[in-house]
């Protein structure tokens, strides 16, 4: 079996493309790569780092969710419900997000069982939950 190289972008569908774009490049310092698409749909992708994200805008596309919204809601629906950022400081991170506005969905706590993991969960400016983690 050919060996698989790593984890290469995750894609988000959004209601404004362009306010998505630059929430993520003023918020979390996301630049934009290129873009691109097809009738009825707009595509951009953005990164940080080695993090890469596909924002897509379907003129088609229904509303989020009010149950993808909250954890505890979006764990009872199929397929995924967030995706995690690693920090370096969780905390340092939460009080700079805090400061920009930023909705805290759940605050810092630590992981079960993990020897020291810690993380929390935040609203994206479209309430995408984006979970923010901190390794041991």
């Amino acid at each position: 079996m050919t060996e698989l190289a790593g984890f290469h972008h995750i894609g988000i569908v959004v209601a404004d493309i362009e306010a998505s774009a630059t929430w993520y490049g003023e918020t979390l310092g996301f630049e934009r790569l290129f873009t691109y698409g097809w009738p009825g749909v707009q595509a951009t992708f953005i990164a940080r780092g080695g993090l890469k994200i596909e924002l897509f805008q379907n003129e088609q596309a229904a509303p989020m969710a009010m149950e993808r919204r909250q954890p505890e809601t979006n764990l009872r629906i199929g397929g995924i419900n967030h995706f995690a950022i690693e920090v370096a400081d969780l905390d340092s991170m939460i009080a700079s997000l805090r400061d920009k506005g930023v909705a805290i969905v759940s605050p810092p706590r630590e992981v079960p069982n993990s020897g020291g993991c810690r993380f929390a969960f935040i609203h994206d400016n479209e309430q995408q939950l984006v979970e923010l983690f901190q390794p041991a």
